[in-house]
């Protein structure tokens, strides 16, 4: 007696027979297979590159916070909303000094005061931009590193040496300068001896303070206030201490400059806030671009939905023969709907090959570290079988309905 055969290995033989037909019918229409392909292809690449560039993005602006330290606090006068006590209150500098000793939640700080000028050396300018009056803890805390020389020291009370950006150093060579520690430059009419020539140093936009350290000439504070227009602290950079939370950070500064001048506002500003609302920004445009991509996607659905109309209206004959040696409606409609998903799958592994492409010559083109994330490749695929099976239902559905007598009567 012949045994019966299972319901699997039936289910799985009617599965591969549908996608055979499946292959050779897209064979045969190879026009309308291309134009499928391309529609789900752009769609599902545009979704994986724009989410993959938020992602980058995103990556990108951590690194610049966790090279400059995550424990870094930006400290400065507020004007917002002050009274004319609080606008007159200033930052002084013995209290900005003393910040690091009185605060033990403060490892470091250093205060700031800035002005602009130009600089001059030997009768030619070399340069304009900000002159910064600073201390030695300045450039460890901003990471500013030197090529000659030394930084402005804490023994440099009132002296007149000063420390050069790159820019203004090759302005200097450019001048003639065969060195440029030892040499004097003038900076708004006052002559300074160069002690210092950093190397060339790349802004970080992540903090709400730029350093612009390339163009500028870096004093020492006590000497800044006799050729600056405005000698009050505009900010002062300071580091919390090893395993110090940031709010307890924030509380300790506040406490130390309200004991020292109660009319002073301040506004103080942490990198683990900004990267926290970096993070929430990153997260709402990567949803943002990854919507702008599924239109693209969705358009290319549509088309794969209308392409299977098409097919179904030309396979009339087609269908109703098969009906009629005993084809199930549920066969029917299962052939088309792997017809659908073999031609958006298909789209997509090749939408992934083009977005990883696209991707790559976006952050050569940048420079940014090229990264794929490996949920976004995986949802793709995904999203274009859904797109296949959700797109490709009504025609599956209209090609199972089909009356087999009218479908044989048709030319």
């Amino acid at each position: 007696m012949t045994p019966t055969p299972t319901p699997l290995p039936r289910t799985l033989s009617v599965l591969r027979a549908n996608a055979l037909q499946a292959l050779d019918s897209l064979r045969k229409a190879r026009l309308r297979t291309l134009l499928g392909l391309v529609g789900i292809m752009i769609g599902i690449s545009s979704v994986i590159t724009m989410v993959s560039l938020g992602e980058i993005a995103r990556e990108q602006a951590r690194k610049q916070f966790e090279a400059l330290g995550t424990d870094i606090l930006v400290i400065r006068k507020s004007n917002e909303g002050a009274s004319p006590e609080q606008r007159a209150a200033v930052i002084g500098l013995p209290d900005a000094v003393a910040l690091p000793a009185a605060v033990p939640s403060i490892r470091d700080a250093a205060p700031r005061t800035s002005g602009y000028g130009s600089f001059h050396y030997a009768g030619r300018k070399v340069g304009e931009g900000t002159i910064q009056g600073v201390t030695a803890s300045f450039a460890s805390l901003n990471r500013l590193f030197l090529q000659a020389g030394r930084f402005i020291s804490d023994l440099d009370v009132d002296r007149y040496y000063c420390v050069i950006g790159a820019d203004v150093g090759a302005a200097m060579r450019q001048a003639g300068a065969d060195r440029l520690t030892g040499r004097l430059i003038e900076v708004n009419e006052t002559l300074f001896t160069v002690v210092g020539v950093l190397h060339e140093a790349p802004e970080n936009y992540s903090l709400p303070i730029q350093i612009q350290a390339n163009e500028s000439v870096f004093v020492p504070v006590t000497t800044s206030g006799r050729i600056v227009s405005n000698p009050d602290i505009d900010v002062i950079i300071a580091r919390s201490g090893a395993g110090v939370h940031y709010q307890t950070a924030v509380d300790d500064v506040r406490s130390f400059f309200r004991s020292r001048s109660p009319h002073l506002a301040l506004h103080i500003v942490t990198a683990q806030e900004l990267i926290a609302r970096m993070e929430a920004q990153m997260r709402i445009m990567t949803l943002l671009l990854g919507a702008v991509g599924s239109i693209a996607l969705i358009v290319g659905g549509i088309g794969i939905m209308n392409i299977m109309l098409v097919s179904v209206a030309e396979r009339r004959q087609e269908i109703a023969i098969r009906r009629a040696l005993g084809a199930r409606r549920r066969d029917i409609q299962s052939q088309f709907l792997i017809e659908s998903i073999l031609l958006t799958v298909a789209g997509g592994l090749l939408g992934i090959a083009l977005s990883l492409a696209a991707t790559w010559m976006i952050c050569r083109f940048t420079g940014w570290e090229f990264l794929i994330s490996g949920l976004s490749v995986v949802s793709g695929l995904g999203t274009a079988t859904a797109v296949g099976l959700f797109f490709g239902l009504q025609p599956a559905h209209q090609a199972s309905r089909l009356d087999p007598i009218a479908g044989l009567q048709a030319k």
